[in-house]
């Protein structure tokens, strides 16, 4: 019995289906609150919550196993905030000199409700995708089947957003779900990932004031209008849809990949060991 609860899918069935029950019955609770930064923080505490529980009862697994370690934490966060901030600008940089992006000053307004937002959405989001499904997939198919496993789940739930095509969420999957998995194979800490995905976001929308995944933000720093072709541009869905946008994350997973090859992160499969 101790075998069976240890195995990493286990755990995956036991996090996913108490996280469901936990989530079904806060549901009310997150509905009265009437803001969606609340909502957002009573599910990272319930995923964070089930997430301990089932790894420490089933594995003895700490918090820096999942993922979490105290030490370096504000150095992966804040670097990682500026890698994605510094990607995303590359982005718009290429999409402006193409002619495809043009803005004016709007305000600073919307600035901070959307820190708190986006900080909190990459936390549940990379918890979730990389702390627990890509990592405990890692443990049975070695780094790079998690990889592409868990890259493709990830682009699939981006497939009921508004716009959403099938190529935006394969580009969803090669862009964030590779990036950010190889972001958490280099550091072996959620930190970094979290970071990016925090960078990446805040840029996208509320600065740059593109659509993020599909979703459109009216507080932004920048008042945007996109021209040319939705192949470049991403469409309606925004620019994670363009070649731009997934030449820029591809090219980052590449160096990742690298320096954590280079590092000797990579796991090899269970059954080759």
């Amino acid at each position: 019995m101790k075998n069976f609860l240890a195995f990493p899918l286990t755990r995956i069935i036991l996090i996913v289906a108490l996280f469901g029950v936990v989530a079904f019955a806060l549901t009310p609770v997150a509905v009265r609150m009437h803001s969606l930064i609340f909502s957002q923080a009573i599910v990272f505490i319930s995923l964070l919550a089930v997430t301990l529980l089932v790894e420490y009862y089933c594995a003895q697994q700490t918090a820096a196993d999942v993922g979490f370690p105290t030490q370096g934490a504000l150095g992966g966060i804040f670097g990682g905030l500026l890698v994605g901030a510094i990607l995303f600008s590359i982005v718009i940089a290429v999409l402006a000199l193409t002619h495809c992006y043009t803005a004016i000053f709007q305000s600073w307004n919307g600035l901070l409700p959307a820190l708190a937002f986006f900080l909190i959405g990459a936390l549940v989001e990379e918890l979730l995708f990389r702390g627990v499904l890509f990592r405990l997939i890692e443990k049975m198919t070695g780094t790079w089947i998690a990889l592409v496993l868990s890259a493709l789940l990830f682009g699939a739930i981006h497939i009921a957003n508004p716009h959403a095509t099938v190529f935006s969420s394969l580009a969803i999957a090669l862009e964030a779900g590779v990036l950010l998995a190889l972001a958490y194979v280099l550091t072996r800490s959620l930190w970094f990932a979290i970071g990016i995905h925090w960078g990446w976001n805040l840029f996208e929308g509320p600065i740059f004031g593109t659509q993020v995944s599909g979703g459109q933000f009216t507080a932004t720093v920048l008042h945007a209008k996109m021209h040319g072709p939705s192949w470049l541009t991403g469409g309606s869905f925004g620019p994670e849809a363009g070649v731009v946008a997934l030449a820029v994350c591809l090219g980052a997973a590449i160096i990742v990949g690298r320096l954590a090859t280079r590092k000797q992160r990579i796991i090899s499969p269970m059954w080759s060991k």
